[in-house]
């Protein structure tokens, strides 16, 4: 039996001191920083994103249907491997620069107790068969609203699938829970599996049935032995766990002899995956919550955030592949495009993920604004409105209604800016309660619904406005 040996991937999360500096440019207040480590469970040895059981499971039902569907021997044999595209993609809509990072590679140490991936470094943990890609920022978030799919990658017939399972876990082996997945047999005899999905996403589509490369065939989450939402993508050369290859080469390979990817990605991807701009602190919750993001794209001034000073709002940058000494550069633009504030921040450690958070005085003229993010030679940006009591009401964007917290549990705080009727709305359409107010922020009472998705629809005399939110 293998040595239990953990592996834990460290997230940084940068909260903001209350020192106060004077910037010449504002005349408004910043904040220094402090970094603090906080440790994320990922999946390890001691709890394997696939058990040796359930390999042995799935590769009986591959062998069953193979014969059944007499696949082998209507397909004709390729001398080359498949070439495998990337095996995810972002739903219509989504705006963040980015949405995943590497967990953990396939394990190419075969000694108990030790491990190494295919770039000869250490992400990885001790037996792992595939590639891990998680999702982030607010990872379950983004389970909640189908932002990231899995496609096939590399065309194929459907040989094993599985749905129905719980899709929301933090726990792994011991639990015994099974995994919402899928394998495709490749023209070549070569198999993949995509396995967590989530809940009712897997392709409709039967055991027998093909799919084409870049094809949906479910939905990123965190169901079967996860400790949180990511992929787990296996490629196998023929119907069985030994045959297993890395679709990535490297000189620490030893699976396979040449890469498997349309295009290889590099062992380290340093980027910014999203920068936004926060009525007040980003609240990261524990597996398997969502987060509450407190994220806007509008601010009427005066404006007050919770526990924010008056017209300050937070501007959040989050990040993959950080290694110490390297910088991010920010910058606050003005409608015109000219620089309203700029800094920068030196890491002081490596990262896998990680995230900072600063104070800023907003600016002042209203229009559309930007911040914007520069890291490793590559700018992530995100715009928001600035409208003032003497500003141009052109300026007012139904569609950046402030909506906090979200997720919520007891109370729901609406910003509306001016005289506007509120209904909430189940996933169907019903409308389940329905408010007149004149007042610019209202607080409703919510703690009669049930947990879930719902629908906040705002009407004005300048349009509607619909958003999401989640019970918890």
């Amino acid at each position: 039996m293998k040595k239990s040996l953990k592996l834990s991937f460290i997230t940084s999360a940068i909260f903001l001191m209350s020192v106060t500096i004077t910037n010449a440019q504002t005349g408004g207040v910043n904040f220094s920083m402090q970094v603090q480590e906080i440790q994320i469970q990922k999946n390890d040895e001691a709890n394997p994103c696939i058990t040796a059981r359930e390999y042995e499971l799935i590769e009986n039902r591959c062998a069953a249907n193979i014969i059944l569907l007499n696949i082998n021997k209507r397909q004709k044999r390729q001398l080359s491997t498949t070439s495998l595209n990337w095996p995810l993609k972002t739903a219509p809509g989504f705006t963040d620069c980015s949405y995943y990072f590497i967990g953990a590679y396939v394990d190419q140490n075969s000694a108990s107790g030790v491990f190494k991936d295919w770039n000869c470094g250490t992400r990885s943990y001790d037996g792992h068969g595939g590639t891990d890609i998680g999702i982030w920022p607010f990872p379950f978030n983004k389970v909640d609203s189908n932002s990231v799919k899995v496609i096939a990658a590399a065309a194929g017939t459907i040989i094993d699938k599985h749905d129905g399972e719980f899709d929301r876990n933090c726990v792994g082996v011991g639990s015994g829970l099974k995994a919402n997945y899928l394998i495709i047999q490749h023209a070549d005899g070569s198999l993949a599996l995509y396995w967590h999905m989530k809940k009712n996403s897997i392709t409709s589509k039967t055991i027998g049935q093909t799919v084409v490369v870049g094809e949906q065939i479910g939905v990123v989450a965190s169901s079967g032995s996860s400790s949180g939402p990511h992929l787990h993508f296996e490629v196998w050369a023929g119907s069985t766990a030994s045959t297993r290859i890395d679709p990535y080469y490297g000189s620490c390979n030893l699976l396979n002899a040449s890469s498997w990817w349309t295009s290889q990605k590099p062992a380290s991807e340093p980027a910014i995956l999203k920068a936004s701009v926060h009525i007040t602190d980003y609240i990261p919750k524990p597996c398997p919550k969502s987060d509450t993001t407190n994220e806007s794209t509008f601010y009427a001034l005066p404006f007050n955030g919770p526990g924010m000073p008056t017209d300050y709002a937070k501007f959040f940058v989050f990040l993959r592949d950080v290694s110490s000494g390297t910088s991010v550069d920010m910058k606050i633009l003005n409608p015109n495009g000219t620089t309203y504030n700029s800094w920068n921040y030196t890491f002081t450690g490596t990262f896998n993920v990680c995230y900072a958070g600063w104070s800023k005085h907003l600016p002042i003229v209203p229009g559309v604004c930007t911040f914007q993010a520069t890291y490793n030679g590559v700018t992530c940006s995100q715009n928001f409105t600035i409208s003032t009591n003497t500003g141009i009401s052109g300026y007012y964007n139904l569609t950046d209604v402030v909506i906090y917290p979200n997720p919520a549990t007891d109370n729901l705080i609406i910003e509306t800016h001016q005289k506007a009727k509120i209904e909430i709305l189940n996933t169907a359409g019903q409308i389940i309660k329905a408010i007149h107010t004149a007042e610019k922020q209202i607080r409703i009472d919510i703690s009669d619904l049930s947990c879930g998705v719902y629908l906040i629809k705002v009407k004005t005399d300048k349009g509607i406005a619909v958003k999401e939110f989640i019970k918890e």
